[in-house]
C-alpha cells in the first residue's frame, strides 16, 4: 500500500484543521500576555487543543507520520510568517522573507526524500 492510498479526505481535512490551529494558536500567543490574561490564554490553549486533537486523530486513522510532520514543518511556519507580515504588519525585508520561506520549503522537501 502506498502513502497516497492511505490518505483520505477526512485525513486531509483533519490535517488542515491541525495546521490552522497551530497557526492560530501561535498568532494568539501575544494576546495571552505570557498567559497572564486568562481569557485569551483559555482561547489560545483551546485552539491548540483542537489542533492537537485533529493531528492525533490523523495519526489514529493511519495518516503517514513521515508525510504529516514534514508537511506541518513547512506549512505552519510559512503561513505564520505570511500572516505576521501581511496581516499583522510586522516588518520584514524581502531578503528575510525569501530566506525564511526557502528554509521552510527545504525542510519540507527534506522530509520527503
Amino acid at each position: 500500500m502506498t502513502v497516497a492510498a492511505t490518505i483520505t479526505t477526512r485525513i486531509v481535512v483533519l490535517f488542515l484543521i491541525g495546521a490552522a490551529g497551530q497557526v492560530g494558536g501561535s498568532l494568539l500567543l501575544g494576546r495571552t500576555d505570557a498567559f497572564r490574561n486568562i481569557g485569551w490564554s483559555i482561547i489560545c490553549l483551546s485552539v491548540y487543543m483542537i489542533s492537537f486533537w485533529a493531528l492525533a486523530t490523523v495519526m489514529r486513522e493511519g495518516g503517514p507520520l513521515s508525510l504529516i510532520m514534514p508537511a506541518l514543518a513547512t506549512i505552519v511556519p510559512i503561513v505564520t510568517i505570511l500572516v505576521a507580515v501581511f496581516v499583522m504588519g510586522e516588518a520584514a525585508s524581502w531578503q528575510r522573507l525569501g530566506l525564511l520561506l526557502f528554509a521552510c520549503l527545504v525542510i519540507g522537501y527534506a522530509g520527503t526524500v
